[in-house]
């Protein structure tokens, strides 16, 4: 046998059609550059698929023209088969609308079931700006709201045509609305009122909206999701059902929270607020209840200022079920460790467990004057009786990153286990920063001899938990995970011809 004998291309044409129907579609397409034995096979799996994707993986490196004329050939070619899913990711023009519009036609012909339309792919500089291409956004056709085969909708930069068609989405349990900025309160309640099956709800930079209601024991809802929707001004929630809200926004909005109790999951982040008041202080002892909480820099901000500003009657706020919690920090100083600090002393959680601290890189700063009081002043009210593993992200050993780690070792009595994970600029093993950080860590008190202490650089296997809200929305770029950003252009494709 010779050494570069392929073996493989060499099998029956029925046993390489049998290996081509497993793979993904786009490795499949791949894999057509291996042999001419290997160049047509792909069609095998596009035609046995019941999923197509059409992700970025897929229009990385074509225009917009060179991908509707690929997504057109490879609908002709699936003929009149069935599909459970199609997802698409396209910077879109006016032009193309006519496209997008027969191929949702096309796959509601197909009895699709879940359903993925992303016209988001831009260019942003920061969450909050605009597109700036100006490109016209695409109405969604009215045939899409009495799809009865719809389980899973997902739509971003599109919007709904004004007066909304009734939304005759018998089976839909997920509905993830992304930039769909004609959804006004009217539209909502709409779709709330004939999508009886909902379990999961995203509202994602939707301007328009300025009241979001889910009231009603029939509600199935049992997650909800609202990021950056921020002119709402009322938000209203009794679902019976109702286990997962994060919410990530500005909190300035008045609330009124009915039946929550089966909450298990809160995620409480804000970029930032003008004023404190009691409306994130209220909307914690609403969901006092949770297992599993996120919340940030403003939030431990809050709780510090009204305890400052001797609001006596909220605190302490027993958090008695909390066996999970996530800080993501904004910056790090000694404001900052105060906040932390009291947090814990005013809404004490004898149940924690897990502790995540997402430490900001490079660092910020938050306006906001010194407290009177110390940080030392409080801790000795602190104690962690059941915490049992931390994991500090993006440590650069800074003297308030070890102030924070010789805290958590003194008092958590049960520890087993802190990892710290350092951030992009001392993640060498051998770095002399790290081996200082490692030396200063070893000699450190435990209240726990078990206690390990692991350190892992960027590039290091991390096989330590990772939390629960493991998607931070603040870090979200409005990207997706998909749209380009500057210096990740689509390679040999001219600045001036990007969008064409």
């Amino acid at each position: 046998m010779g050494r570069g004998e392929d073996r493989i291309s060499n099998l029956p044409n029925e046993i390489l059609q049998f290996i081509i129907c497993l793979m993904p579609l786009k490795y499949a397409i791949r894999a057509s550059v291996l042999s001419k034995r290997w160049r047509h096979l792909w069609q095998f799996n596009l035609v046995s698929s019941t999923s197509l994707q059409f992700d970025e993986d897929f229009s990385c490196n074509q225009s917009p023209k060179q991908f509707v004329t690929t997504l057109d050939q490879y609908l002709h070619l699936h003929g009149d088969r069935s599909l459970d899913k199609f997802g698409i990711l396209f910077s879109s023009f006016d032009i193309f609308f006519p496209n997008l519009e027969k191929w949702i036609a096309t796959v509601l012909a197909k009895g699709v079931k879940e359903l993925k339309i992303d016209l988001s792919q831009g260019i942003l500089y920061t969450p909050g700006d605009s597109y700036i291409d100006d490109r016209m956004p695409f109405v969604i056709p009215n045939p899409l709201f009495n799809c009865k085969s719809l389980t899973h909708l997902s739509l971003s930069r599109c919007n709904f045509s004004d007066p909304l068609v009734s939304a005759n989405f018998v089976r839909l349990s997920s509905l993830s609305l992304d930039n769909v900025n004609l959804l006004t309160d009217a539209m909502l309640t709409s779709i709330l009122e004939y999508c009886v099956l909902l379990e999961s709800i995203s509202l994602k930079r939707c301007e328009i909206l300025d009241t979001v209601k889910f009231v009603g024991e029939k509600l199935k809802l049992q997650k909800l999701v609202i990021v950056d929707c921020n002119n709402v001004l009322d938000i209203e929630i009794s679902a019976p059902k109702l286990e997962s809200f994060l919410y990530h926004g500005w909190i300035s909005f008045s609330h009124v929270f009915g039946n929550v109790s089966k909450v298990n999951d809160a995620y409480l982040c804000s970029p930032g607020s003008e004023e404190f008041d009691l409306v994130f202080t209220g909307i914690l002892s609403d969901l006092s209840h949770v297992k599993i909480l996120t919340i940030c820099s403003m939030g431990l901000l809050h709780l510090a200022f009204l305890e400052d500003a001797h609001y006596h009657d909220y605190f302490p706020l027993q958090l008695h079920n909390l066996q999970e919690l996530q800080l993501v920090l904004d910056s790090i100083h000694e404001d900052d460790i105060y906040c932390i600090f009291s947090f814990f002393r005013f809404c004490p959680s004898s149940f924690l467990e897990k502790l995540f601290i997402q430490l900001p890189f490079p660092s910020k700063f938050l306006c906001v004057e010194s407290n009177s009081a110390t940080a030392e002043e409080i801790i000795s009210e602190i104690e962690f009786p059941s915490l049992k593993c931390i994991k500090i992200a993006n440590f650069g050993g800074s003297s308030h990153e070890l102030k924070l780690v010789k805290f958590f070792l003194e008092k958590a009595i049960m520890l087993e286990s802190i990892f710290i994970l350092m951030n992009q600029c001392d993640d060498s093993n051998n770095s002399l920063s790290r081996r200082i950080i490692e030396g200063q860590l070893s000699v450190m008190p435990k209240a726990s001899k078990d206690a390990r202490i692991v350190i892992c650089g960027q590039l290091d296997h991390d096989c330590s938990i990772n939390p629960t809200h493991a998607k931070l929305y603040y870090d979200e770029n409005y990207r997706n995970g998909t749209t380009m950003h500057e210096g990740k252009r689509r390679k040999n494709i001219p600045l001036d011809q990007e969008f064409l």
